[in-house]
Parts: C-alpha cells; sequence; structure tokens
C-alpha cells in the first residue's frame, strides 16, 4: 500500500511513518520543512509543501492508495488555523484520483464539540482561557465537517490526552466513548489505530474517541 501522510513531522505524523514503514508499506510524507524527518528508508518518500496550497497538494497524491492526516495546531494554539482549508484541499485531491479511505486525526479536548469543551472545563480550563485558543477550536470543527460532508471512506480518530510512552495496542476504541479527566493514550498506540483503520471497515464512517 502507498500511503501519504499529512503532518508526518509532528509527534504522532512521525510514529505513522515509523510504524507505516515497518509494516512495508511505501509512504509519502507531506511536510513544510522536510529537515524534521530524519528517518531514511527506501520506501520512504518526502514531499516539501504547504497543505494551503491546493496544486501541491494535490501533485502529491498521485498513485496513492490512502490518506492519513495528523495535521497539528501550532504551538500558541491562534496563528496556524489551516487544517480545515488543509483537509479540504486533500479532499479535492483525492476525488481528482479517485483515492477513497482517509483517516484523520482530530482531538477529544480540541475538537471544538460541546463535549470536549465540557471536558476542557473540567479539567481546569476557564472561559477566558478556552476563548484564547477558540480559533483552533473552531478549525478542528470546520475541519471535522469537511470531512463528514466529503463521501469518502473516512474515519476521525479524537484521542483523550496524549503521551509519548509506546505502543501497547491495547486500547478503547467508540463512538461514544466513557472518558475521564486523566484519560490518556500514547502517540504510538494512536498511530497503531489509524493505520489499523486504512484496511479496517468497522469504524468506517464514524468519528470516535481513543483511549487507554
Amino acid at each position: 500500500m502507498k500511503i501519504i501522510i499529512f503532518g508526518a513531522s509532528g509527534k504522532t505524523g512521525i510514529e505513522v511513518v515509523k510504524q507505516a514503514l515497518e509494516q512495508g508499506n511505501d509512504v509519502v510524507a507531506f511536510v513544510r520543512n522536510p529537515k524534521k524527518i530524519t528517518i531514511v528508508d527506501n520506501k520512504l518518500t518526502i514531499v516539501k509543501g504547504d497543505v494551503t496550497d491546493g496544486n501541491a497538494v494535490t501533485e502529491s497524491m498521485k498513485e496513492v492508495d490512502s490518506v492519513i492526516v495528523a495535521l497539528g495546531a501550532s504551538a500558541d494554539m491562534q496563528s496556524d488555523v489551516v487544517l480545515a482549508t488543509g483537509t479540504a484541499n486533500i479532499i479535492m485531491a483525492m476525488k481528482k484520483y479517485g483515492v477513497k479511505r482517509i483517516i484523520i486525526q482530530s482531538s477529544y479536548p480540541m475538537s471544538g464539540y460541546e463535549d470536549g469543551i465540557v471536558f476542557l472545563k473540567q479539567i481546569g480550563m476557564g472561559e477566558e482561557q478556552i476563548g484564547m485558543i477558540k480559533p483552533v477550536l473552531d478549525d478542528k470543527r470546520k475541519q471535522i465537517e469537511v470531512v463528514l460532508q466529503s463521501g469518502l471512506e473516512f474515519v476521525v480518530v479524537k484521542p483523550m490526552m496524549l503521551t509519548d510512552e509506546i505502543k501497547t495496542e491495547k486500547y478503547r476504541v467508540a463512538e461514544n466513548l466513557e472518558v475521564k479527566p486523566g484519560d490518556k493514550i500514547s502517540r504510538a498506540d494512536v498511530a497503531d489505530f489509524m493505520l489499523k483503520a486504512l484496511t479496517n471497515t468497522e469504524f468506517v464512517g464514524k468519528i470516535v474517541t481513543i483511549t487507554s
């Protein structure tokens, strides 16, 4: 399988790249800064580009079988609002080349939906703090809405709090998962689930929450 990964240099994205290569897949890593990827593998192609550039995204999609989107927000949670626009470009390119399966990494706390906002309050964020990150919350919600309207075979993955712990392959996944403050999951396990979702049909067309 040939997989393109958007946001491949991020903490989750790089885990997806590593695991996809370990499985023997051909991988295209679409990144703004190629220097952030130090992996060397003859099955890895690194493409420099910006997801807001529709032409660059379309060019990168040639001969790809499936798509994983692990785009994240900027460190300041305000300036880099590109998720909805970038994902719309990715979907357009997929349709041009007939690519059907897309797996999107979102976030349970940061999804922009009411359950996520309630959770942010449960872990101690006040209205002012939530207001400060509203551009990102709005962008993440719009990203999901773009995917829901795509007509593609999609899975939207909403992890709980992310950690850098090792892959366990032991986690809970469901549409209406019961979660609580303190729930967490490793980025490696999120990557494991997203790669499995490329061929598994169980969660196609669904927004799922994942936690250990």
